[in-house]
């Protein structure tokens, strides 16, 4: 059974908090990878991103990537997302769940068996990591389509358990399917679609970091990469998703403390949110120190604040469409403004 095997990989790495590694499902012959390396020239390519540099500290993978994103990849609707942390003595696992139901707990164990997508990265001493799959008796295979370091392991009945990309010696990417309710034609076309995405994403990242801000736009100003204005966007909008009302209003640009705890009272009375499309406007407007965004937001607010000064605060349940400026006072980005048009 799933839960047993879960179990069996808890205890063959001595007990870790690691269950959120493990992904699968049914394995289709026809589409099984072949045991081969990955060329020398993707090996090279990798060998230039630093990755260490390009996800430095706490990585916010929910931030990274977002849920229309896996969506995206997926092909599939998902409920909601569960950012993850899990710590031992000899890594850190940053994860987020993606979850496709709503959460669902065994009645015989009270453990959580809500179906899911889970994607981690793993920082620290992942050496045992890398040879886990033996003590369970898994099997690991590599596909020359997937760009990178890396083995797809899958279990002793041929269903694939998650792809392990290796970043480098102290960093590690999994992504896991076994606790979803993909096929194993769907696992493995996803893994492979978010491996191709992935390559397309660091490299850009990269690209965008060497430039760094001392670029200069048509405009006149000293360019921000977008990428860096949207990580913002999107670590506040976690922030309150996350009921982490009181962080996201520490993100404001505020003049004192009741303005302050004002905003968090309202962003307290929203139970969902999440980003849907985020894109630049009024760039004639924009400023070394003012950038402009449009946000589509789909929301659902807590039933209570109908009673709200303004009813629900402005918002509605669905779509709600949102212009967002950010400012930069000391060298740190604030969210200064947050309406419902220009």
């Amino acid at each position: 059974m799933k839960i047993l095997e879960n179990r069996a990989w808890l205890i063959a790495l001595g007990g870790i908090i690691i269950c959120t590694l493990i992904s699968g499902c049914i394995h289709s012959a026809s589409n099984e990878p072949q045991e081969n390396k990955a060329s020398t020239t993707e090996q090279n390519q990798e060998a230039k991103i630093d990755y260490q540099s390009l996800f430095p500290g706490e990585i916010n993978v929910s931030q990274l990537f977002p849920k229309e994103k896996i969506e995206e990849l997926l092909g599939k609707s998902l409920v909601s997302i569960k950012p993850t942390l899990n710590k031992t003595q000899r890594y850190t696992v940053y994860g987020c769940e993606y979850r496709q139901e709503e959460t669902k707990y065994s009645q015989e164990n009270n453990i959580d068996i809500t179906k899911r997508i889970s994607i981690d990265f793993v920082r620290g001493d992942i050496g045992g990591l890398k040879e886990a799959y033996k003590l369970t008796n898994d099997k690991a295979k590599q596909d020359s389509s997937i760009p990178f370091s890396h083995q797809l392991i899958y279990n002793q009945k041929g269903e694939l358990l998650r792809l392990e990309i290796f970043l480098a010696d102290d960093l590690e990417l999994i992504i896991n399917t076994w606790s979803s309710n993909l096929t194993t034609e769907e696992a493995l076309r996803f893994v492979k679609s978010f491996a191709s995405y992935f390559k397309e994403f660091v490299e850009s990242k990269s690209q965008t970091e060497s430039q760094g801000a001392s670029s200069s736009s048509q405009t006149g100003y000293s360019a921000v990469p977008l990428p860096q204005d949207e990580d913002l966007i999107r670590n506040f909008v976690n922030l309150i998703n996350g009921g982490n009302a009181d962080k996201a209003a520490l993100m404001m640009k505020t003049s004192n403390d009741s303005e302050r705890q004002a905003w968090a009272v309202q962003f307290a009375a929203i139970n969902y949110i999440q980003v849907l499309k985020i894109e630049k406007t009024d760039e004639s407007n924009w400023t070394d120190n003012k950038h402009i965004y449009k946000l589509v937001l789909d929301v659902k607010m807590d039933p209570r604040s109908v009673n709200a000064p303004i009813p629900y605060y402005g918002w509605q349940d669905g779509e709600n469409t949102r212009w967002i400026i950010l400012e930069k006072a000391d060298n740190v980005w604030k969210i200064a403004e947050i309406s419902a048009g220009l």
